[in-house]
C-alpha cells in the first residue's frame, strides 16, 4: 500500500488538519479517477466535517468581500 493509499485513521480536527498534506493528495486523486474505495469514502467524510465547521464568523471580513 503506497503511503498515498495508507489506511486513514482519524481521531479528530486536529489529527485531520495534521494528516493534511498526505490526505490532500489522496482527495486529488478521487477527483482525477472518480473512483472511490471505503478508505476514500471516510476522507471524504472528515472534509465535509471539516468544512460544517467553518463558517462565516470563520472568515475576515475583508477576505470576503475580495470574493464577491
Amino acid at each position: 500500500m503506497s503511503k498515498q493509499q495508507a489506511h486513514i485513521a482519524i481521531v479528530d480536527a486536529v489529527d485531520f488538519y495534521e494528516q493534511w498534506p498526505i490526505l490532500r493528495q489522496r482527495a486529488e486523486k478521487l477527483v482525477e479517477t472518480q473512483q472511490m474505495t471505503k478508505e476514500d469514502a471516510l476522507l471524504l467524510h472528515w472534509m465535509i466535517r471539516m468544512v460544517d465547521m467553518v463558517g462565516p464568523r470563520d472568515i475576515p471580513s475583508d477576505d470576503a468581500s475580495d470574493r464577491r
